[in-house]
């Protein structure tokens, strides 16, 4: 049976000193006067406790009640895979307050399973306290493949923030923008012999910056040293300029895995500024053989099987590649999505 938390609202105060304040009114300095300003948890609206989902999942609760004080409340919604919250794999921050209601659509992101869920809100620096936990079973797969995808982290990175690592860039409503060829999101995982990684991506147009190279991301095992270059453990899908001198103009995906290295290109540059890309990546085991596929809008662009286990200590997954300061300017990256096969 699953656990049902009490619904009682919980409350956050936080205190901070208005100068200049008589207590007498008579114009006298000097007094201050304690103001507090208090913040209800939210009520879970929907979806209700053991509901069926299937699609986008929309999480809504009612507003919360803030006294004491001024100024919009933003809300930060949550989705684990237990009830606390001790696995995370979706997270929204900073989503506006909504008329009566407040709601954050997660997206068809999630495996197939039971999940949980919470959300609570913040005034300027004073955050209130997590509503009662929601829980809802999803049908449905981790994307537009692999039925037995099981997704080990979705992060939007629409609501202002990201579960990764960050280094630079900024956030926009559409998702996290790339400034400059140093910035990086990293996720550090545990070894995922088979696994996928998916992301949107949009802002790349046929030539680059410049001439050299640009990561649309990266795989590596910094347990071996910082130097990503010649990491035994290296995985990276390049996007090639026509000025450069290397062969597999246009796209490249390099697979290094035990030191052993397969490299595979591709005369793909249908890029367009203002179109957004579904970028998907598989490796692992199917049958007797270690193979990796790599898609752009379901479309297989490769196919390969390589020689041996990609199992790094660390499983880093890097949206850029910041080391070799090739991260694509001004791209934008959302709805990232890491899990197993």
């Amino acid at each position: 049976m699953i656990r049902q938390l009490s619904r009682l609202a919980m409350l956050v105060v936080a205190g901070f000193s208005l100068g200049g304040c008589s207590d007498s009114g008579s114009g006298g300095g000097g007094g201050t006067t304690s103001v507090s300003i208090t913040i209800s948890a939210p009520t879970p609206v929907s979806p209700a406790n053991e509901a069926q989902v299937s699609g986008q999942v929309t999480l809504t609760v009612s507003n919360v009640q803030v006294t004491g004080g001024s100024g919009v409340a933003t809300y930060t919604f949550q989705i684990a895979t237990d009830n606390a919250f001790g696995t995370i794999i979706a997270q929204a921050s900073n989503i506006p307050q909504g008329s009566g209601q407040t709601s954050w659509t997660a997206g068809s992101e999630l495996a197939s399973g039971q999940f949980f869920w919470r959300a609570r809100a913040s005034v300027g620096t004073t955050t209130g306290a997590f509503s009662s936990v929601g829980n809802f079973s999803f049908q449905g797969g981790a994307s537009t493949r692999g039925s037995t995808d099981q997704v080990l982290l979705f992060d939007p990175l629409t609501g202002g923030s990201s579960l990764g690592d960050v280094g630079g860039g900024e956030f926009t409503p559409e998702g996290w923008k790339v400034i400059a060829s140093s910035n990086f999101i990293v996720y550090d995982m545990e070894t995922i012999e088979s696994g996928f990684l998916e992301f949107d991506i949009s802002g790349l147009d046929i030539r680059n910056p410049t001439r050299d190279p640009r990561h649309l991301f990266f795989m590596w095992d910094p347990s071996l040293g910082s130097n990503m270059t010649s990491n035994r453990f290296r995985v990276s899908l390049q996007k090639l300029d026509g000025r450069s001198s290397i062969n597999d103009r246009w796209l490249r995906l390099r697979f290094i895995t035990q030191g052993r290295q397969t490299d595979v290109g591709s005369t793909f540059r249908g890029w367009k500024v203002e179109k957004t890309y579904r970028i998907r990546l598989e490796w692992g085991r199917e049958g007797e053989v270690l193979v990796s596929r790599l898609f752009i809008d379901d479309r297989e662009i490769f196919f390969f099987h390589y020689p041996r286990a990609y199992n790094p200590v660390i499983h880093r997954i890097e949206l850029g590649a910041a080391g070799r300061a090739e991260t694509p300017e001004d791209a934008i990256y959302s709805n990232v999505v890491i899990g197993t096969r």
